[in-house]
C-alpha cells in the first residue's frame, strides 16, 4: 500500500488539489461564458475583448437568469432530457457563484444551491452510470451540510463504481470533495487506493499522460515525493502539445512545486 504521511491539519490553506477546481471554474466564466456574453449583448461588430472588460457582475447574474428562465420553460414543455437539466445546472451553479462573489446574500445562494440539488438528484436518477452528477450530488450536499448519512450513502455508491470502473479525473475530484470537508480516514482510503492504481499503471508503462498527471499531483501532495514528481512532470510537457490542457496543468503544477521549493529554502530563522 501507499505509505502515509504526516498531513497538516489545516488542509484547505495547504493542498492544492482542493482549490484547482474553483479556480478552474472562474477562468471559465471570465474566458468562454464572457466571450459569449460580450456577443450576446454587443451584437456583431463589436469588440469582445473590449465588452467583456466593461461587463458589470449583474450583467452576468441577468443572462444566467435568462438562461434558467429560457430552460425552465423549455422544460415545462417537454420531457426533461438529461442534456438539457445539464444546462440548466450550470446555469444555476454560476449564477450561485456570482452571487457569493459579489452579493452578500446568503438566502439566495441558499436557494440557488437547493435548486442544484433538485436537479442532481433527478440527473443521478436518469443516468445512475454518469459519475460526475452524483460527485455533484455529493459536493452540493457536504457544502450545505447535509446529514452524514446521506452523504455517506452516495460516497459509497460513487466509491463502489469508481473500483468497478476506475475513473482516476472523477477520483480525483472525489478526492478534494473528501479534502475539503476534512473526512481524514477516508480521505487517505482513497488517496491510498488512487495511488496504488496509478502507481501500477505507471510502473506497467500502460498510463497515458492525463494519469501520469494525476500521479505526479499525487506524489507532490500526498507522498512527499516532490523531486519524482517534477520529473514525471517535465516528461508530460515534452510528450504533449503546448496547446492541450494537459500540458497547461503539467505547467502550472510544476511551476507550484518549484516555487513552493523556492519559498522554503528562503526561511529563515535565525
Amino acid at each position: 500500500m501507499a505509505k502515509k504521511t504526516e498531513r497538516p491539519k489545516d488542509l484547505k490553506k495547504q493542498r492544492w488539489a482542493a482549490i484547482v477546481a474553483a479556480i478552474l471554474a472562474f477562468g471559465m466564466i471570465a474566458s468562454v461564458v464572457g466571450g459569449y456574453l460580450g456577443h450576446a449583448l454587443g451584437g456583431e461588430g463589436v469588440d469582445l475583448a473590449q465588452q467583456q472588460a466593461e461587463l458589470e457582475p449583474e450583467d452576468y447574474i441577468a443572462h444566467y437568469e435568462r438562461e434558467i428562465e429560457r430552460l425552465e420553460k423549455h422544460l415545462e414543455e417537454h420531457e426533461p432530457s438529461p442534456a438539457v437539466l445539464q444546462e440548466l445546472a450550470e446555469n444555476y451553479r454560476y449564477l450561485s457563484l456570482f452571487h457569493q462573489l459579489y452579493f452578500d446574500d446568503p438566502e439566495t445562494v441558499m436557494e440557488l444551491q437547493n435548486n442544484l440539488v433538485s436537479i442532481y438528484t433527478d440527473l443521478v436518477e436518469m443516468e445512475p452510470g454518469n459519475l460526475n452528477h452524483r460527485l455533484e450530488l455529493i459536493s452540493l450536499y457536504q457544502s450545505q451540510q447535509k446529514e452524514e448519512a446521506l452523504i455517506m450513502e452516495e460516497i459509497n455508491i460513487l466509491k463502489k463504481q469508481l473500483r468497478d470502473d476506475p475513473n482516476p479525473a472523477i477520483h480525483f475530484s472525489l478526492i478534494a470533495v473528501l479534502e475539503s470537508g476534512e473526512m481524514e480516514e477516508l480521505l487517505q482510503q482513497e488517496v491510498d487506493w488512487l495511488f496504488d492504481y496509478l502507481q501500477e499503471k505507471i510502473e506497467q508503462e500502460t498510463a497515458n499522460t492525463e494519469e501520469q498527471l494525476y500521479y505526479s499531483v499525487m506524489m507532490g501532495e500526498y507522498q512527499d515525493e516532490r523531486d519524482k514528481a517534477e520529473s514525471l512532470l517535465e516528461d508530460i510537457m515534452e510528450a504533449e502539445a503546448e496547446d492541450t490542457w494537459i500540458y497547461r496543468e503539467a505547467y502550472n503544477y510544476l511551476h507550484y512545486l518549484q516555487n513552493e521549493d523556492l519559498a522554503e529554502n528562503d526561511i529563515n530563522f535565525d
